[in-house]
């Protein structure tokens, strides 16, 4: 635990919060101790304030919609799995036995969680400038990749909204085609557990994809 304090810049006050942190509910139950999932709620919020602000700060010409999407390409469960391996977080977890032999350690909903707990018990060690000092410097090399042009990338976007959030995938269909075979346009559907959620019109089939994951995109967000 102090290899992790060092990676992370932050030396706890109190041990037993940062204990708590990475004590997952199988070793809680099994030994009777508090797990980290109250401390993962508390960071969830801490974390989400500070990356919105951040994305806010810095992006200041990019409407509301997108930077949704950059926000959510930084604290999904994979993205924030990325973070939590960087500072070696898999190797210091408290699991329960099975979990442990189950490869727990490497799960990404653990390790997101686990990373989302570690910054609720900064934040209640110190305060929030702290814990944002924490949560920019251990992101700081993700916050670097950031690729704007990515934002326009509408079919990625949704499936890995889809993929963190319900961990599945979107389908698209071809609804309609319209003219002749040397100007066809395609009118495509994106469907999410059977049900429509977005249309799009193209020169292409990829085109009209796009657009489609772009109107679910926007829906999804409201």
């Amino acid at each position: 635990m102090e290899e992790l304090e060092e990676r992370i810049g932050y030396r706890f006050k109190d041990k037993a919060l940062l204990r708590q942190a990475l004590t997952h509910r199988s070793y809680a139950h099994k030994m009777k101790v508090v797990s980290n999932e109250r401390l993962e709620f508390l960071g969830d919020a801490v974390l989400e304030l500070i990356i919105r602000e951040w994305l806010f700060i810095h992006y200041p010409k990019i409407r509301e919609g997108d930077l949704t999407r950059l926000k959510a390409s930084l604290v999904g469960e994979a993205a924030l799995a990325k973070v939590a391996r960087s500072i070696c977080l898999n190797k210091v977890l408290l699991l329960g036995k099975s979990e442990q032999q189950g490869g727990g350690a490497n799960k990404d909903s653990i390790l997101a969680d686990a990373l989302e707990a570690l910054i609720g018990a900064v934040y209640l060690d110190s305060d929030f400038v702290k814990a944002k000092e924490v949560v920019l410097r251990i992101f700081s090399p993700f916050l670097r990749q950031i690729n704007l042009s990515r934002l326009n990338d509408y079919k990625s976007t949704l499936q890995n909204r889809l993929q963190a959030e319900l961990q599945i995938l979107p389908k698209y269909r071809i609804l309609k085609t319209i003219g002749p075979d040397h100007d066809k346009e395609f009118i495509v559907g994106v469907y999410i557990h059977g049900k429509l959620w977005g249309k799009g019109r193209g020169k292409s089939r990829k085109m009209a994809e796009q657009m489609a994951a772009k109107e679910a995109l926007e829906r999804w967000e409201k």
